[in-house]
């Protein structure tokens, strides 16, 4: 049986991604090891849907430092926060040159030689060209992001920048395989690195999607059914617009927002929102099992992606929550970025808005709830109809899995 590693730059906990593609290896004939970093209470390995975990601990040297980004904790820059972000810049790229030959010789001790290694975001992907370095088969990279163009990388200086650019230009030259998540990543990624990218959206898996209905948010917090609720799921950090979301709340009388994830902003935003004048109809939730997303998506009556152009990564990004939202009937409303705004405009799935205004962001969502229920279920049945006939997983992953079968990897 032909064995694949998908190596992972997280815990394996929420990563939806990585999971679906596991499974769908798995069901498509291929043994399949996610190898991912450990957690707190998480086991070293362990069996889900058919696929195996296991957790091996990254080389993390403490010197190396990224800058942060704004808004995600209060900055006060003095030579000395100069001096020690600049050199953890430096200490970045050193570490880059030296960790992965490190966790490549660790998972090497513990994992079993694969024929493929799938990397899946760029730190993972030198790690996947050891690999095969050292134990042959082929490198297949996925790019969900586009990393050098996201988050703190973002921010680097110039010539960080061009040197990061520079070195995973030449790391996806020497994959074998590319993959990314959206039709404008493509395209960046084709003119940058000369390889034209597969592309596998974040869609839902068909066989996962349940029925709007059941109003299983509203129980668990204690809600009248017939209250209308906004749904943010996903990574609380700068630029994904939970700010302009909180701010909308105050005007939407009797609307509910629940915020569903993790990151930076989590407890600074949930404070705020306890501090504002629609402290009682914002909820905050943790994050949830990638085989619960369905069903918390399906609970809500609009799903809102306020995301802000603060990168090139934000405003190409096509999330997993926009395809997760269309599955499941419910209404979106979205920022009008290039990424997000072509499929809504593209399906009928939703409405979009400014991005970072929250008066536009009210606007959207209330035109939906005060749409007739003709016009509500024909938002719904869009986002159904496009995900059942082109972006859901099952027929996204097929062009994953007919790469493998290109480069020789067949199950």
């Amino acid at each position: 049986m032909t064995r694949v590693a998908l190596l992972t730059n997280n815990p394996f906990v929420t990563d939806y991604r990585v999971w679906k593609l596991a499974r769908s290896l798995v069901d498509a004939g291929y043994q399949v090891t996610v190898v991912a970093r450990p957690g707190d209470g998480l086991p070293e390995r362990e069996r889900q849907a058919g696929f195996d975990v296991v957790r091996v601990a990254q080389p993390a040297p403490r010197w190396a430092r990224t800058p942060r980004l704004p808004g995600e904790e209060p900055s006060r820059r003095t030579p000395i926060t100069i001096l020690r972000d600049t050199a953890g810049r430096a200490a970045q790229a050193v570490r880059f040159l030296f960790m992965a030959r490190a966790w490549a010789a660790r998972i090497e001790r513990v994992v079993p030689a694969a024929d493929v290694w799938l990397s899946e975001a760029l730190i993972s992907l030198p790690v996947a060209l050891d690999l095969r370095r050292r134990r042959g088969g082929r490198v297949v990279h996925d790019a969900p992001d586009l990393d050098v163009e996201s988050a703190r990388f973002a921010l680097l200086p110039g010539p960080w920048r061009r040197l990061l650019h520079w070195r995973e230009q030449r790391w996806i030259r020497a994959a074998d395989g590319l993959v990314t998540a959206s039709r404008p990543y493509a395209e960046v990624l084709a003119r940058t690195t000369g390889r034209r990218p597969v592309v596998v959206h974040n869609g839902p898996l068909l066989s996962e999607l349940r029925p709007r209905g059941d109003r299983l948010l509203h129980r668990e917090l204690g809600l009248d059914p017939a209250l209308p609720l906004v749904l943010s799921f996903g990574q609380i950090v700068p630029g994904r617009g939970i700010e302009a979301l909180i701010d909308a709340l105050d005007r939407l009388p009797g609307v509910h927002l629940v915020v569903v994830g993790f990151g930076s902003l989590f407890e600074p935003m949930r404070a705020r929102a306890a501090a504002g004048a629609s402290a009682g109809r914002i909820h905050f939730l943790p994050r949830v099992r990638p085989e619960d997303i369905p069903g918390v998506t399906a609970a809500a009556d609009i799903a809102a992606m306020p995301i802000e152009p603060i990168t090139l990564n934000h405003r190409l990004t096509a999330p997993t929550k926009l395809f997760d939202a269309m599955g499941a009937g419910v209404p979106v409303v979205a920022t009008d970025l290039e990424g997000m705004a072509a499929i809504v405009r593209e399906t009928g799935c939703g409405e979009l808005c400014r991005p970072g205004d929250p008066d536009d962001l009210a606007r959207a969502i209330r035109v939906i709830l005060d749409a007739t229920p003709e016009r509500r279920a024909a938002y719904a049945a869009a986002g159904r109809r496009a995900v059942s006939e082109a972006y859901g997983w099952e027929h996204q992953v097929g062009g994953l899995v007919a790469l493998l079968r290109d480069l020789g990897a067949a199950p």
